[in-house]
């Protein structure tokens, strides 16, 4: 896979992820005090999945600054990793909508910490993902 196809994808799903958890988050706190608080959810979530999307792409750029791209993986993973965690939990074992959405956001932070830590961060990185050896 090209490095910008990669680089869509692994954006795409880091906003799908931040829309899902942002829309979610405001529909579910405001409905106690607006009777259609989808019409907020929704447009928050679109807002969030976008600079979501955009800072994860930029971060994942060929001249991106090595601890720029460290974060933008670990975004990237965290966003792959719900979304993928999500669809099996709610969809294929069907535990119930809640408890997927925080299953998979706890799977997600997981995998974003494993990923973070586990990237180099010096400037032996080279930003294909690769090691310099000097």
């Amino acid at each position: 896979m090209s490095s910008y196809v990669k680089r869509i994808v692994l954006a795409l799903g880091a906003g799908i992820a931040a829309f899902l958890i942002g829309g979610v988050t405001v529909t579910e706190v405001a409905r106690p005090w607006i009777e259609f608080s989808l019409f907020l959810g929704i447009p928050t979530g679109l807002a969030l999945g976008t600079v979501v999307a955009a800072a994860v792409s930029l971060g994942l750029a060929d001249d991106a600054p090595p601890r720029r791209h460290r974060i933008a993986v670990s975004l990237a993973g965290f966003g792959v990793s719900f979304l993928v965690t999500l669809v099996v939990l709610g969809g294929l074992v069907n535990i119930g909508a809640i408890l997927a959405l925080v299953v998979s956001f706890a799977a997600g932070l997981v995998a974003a910490a494993v990923i973070h830590l586990r990237r180099p961060s010096g400037r032996e990185f080279d930003g294909d993902g690769s090691v310099e050896s000097d």
